[in-house]
């Protein structure tokens, strides 16, 4: 019996730690209209260490984001883990932009997370932009191409975030605010359509408890997938990686392939 149970939850952990596509449809509430469905690739909390291993899992899971051909992909940071004992730091930068800067022509909107905060974000954006990658800190990018307008705000949990609001050209497009901790999309003036992640949803949850500690000061159901309130629509990633220790229970890593309706 005690085999049997250690074996099923062996299983289940192991299952978590493999990314799965979480697809899910999102109605628009702004003036935002289209004749086509449009689809938005959300990935968040990479975690990418620096083994040729999990450079390639991560060239793997890029490949699957793109095969699915969204119309933007946004990147909401913590792209890589703790780099303190990381042999070539600025190797790392590079080979991970130049694999989510491979996007065959698709537009890719980034924010900085507390790990790119921490480890020289100046030179993460810099890569990043050097990969065609547009990052975002506390600034919008406009696309006519696929009308709409992201905000990215920056890292609330490394007190990145300063507020910015949509120029008038964005009133006819879609309005998304991408930020990385979703504690900032509870500052004044943020509302509408909001992407996040950090939280990993916890990454340890308990049957019955839930998670033991999540990093953010985002009400508690704002700390995983979508929250609503009368100002705001908040979805929060589950992410792809793992922090701390190399565990997920109950907490699947997945991406999100988001169908606006």
């Amino acid at each position: 019996m005690g085999f049997a149970l250690c074996a099923g939850l062996t299983a289940l952990v192991v299952k978590n730690l493999a990314p799965q596509i979480n697809r899910m449809s999102l109605a628009t509430v702004n003036s935002f209209s289209r004749s086509t469905q449009q689809k938005v690739a959300l990935l968040s909390d990479l975690h990418v260490g620096e083994s040729r291993d999990e450079l390639e899992r991560l060239n793997l899971l890029w490949s699957q984001v793109l095969a699915e051909q969204p119309d933007i992909i946004l990147l909401a940071g913590d792209y890589t883990k703790d780099t303190r004992h990381m042999r070539d730091v600025d190797a790392h930068r590079r080979a991970i932009a130049e694999i989510l800067g491979e996007s065959k022509h698709i537009p890719v909107v980034a924010v900085l997370g507390n790990h790119e905060t921490w480890s020289s974000p100046l030179l993460w954006s810099s890569a990043f932009r050097q990969a065609g990658i547009s990052v975002l800190e506390n600034q919008i990018y406009e696309s006519d191409v696929a009308n709409m307008c992201i905000r990215g705000l920056g890292d609330y949990f490394t007190k990145q975030f300063r507020y910015v609001d949509f120029p008038a050209s964005c009133a006819d497009k879609l309005n998304i605010t991408l930020t990385h901790d979703p504690a900032g999309a509870f500052e004044p003036g943020v509302v509408g359509l909001i992407f996040a992640g950090h939280t990993h949803c916890g990454q340890v949850r308990l049957p019955f408890f839930g998670a033991p500690y999540v990093p953010t000061s985002a009400p508690k159901g704002a700390h995983c997938g979508l929250y609503s309130d009368a100002h705001r629509q908040l979805f929060v990633s589950a992410g792809v990686g793992t922090s701390v220790v190399p565990l997920r229970f109950l907490a699947q890593a997945q991406w999100d392939l988001i169908t606006f309706n």
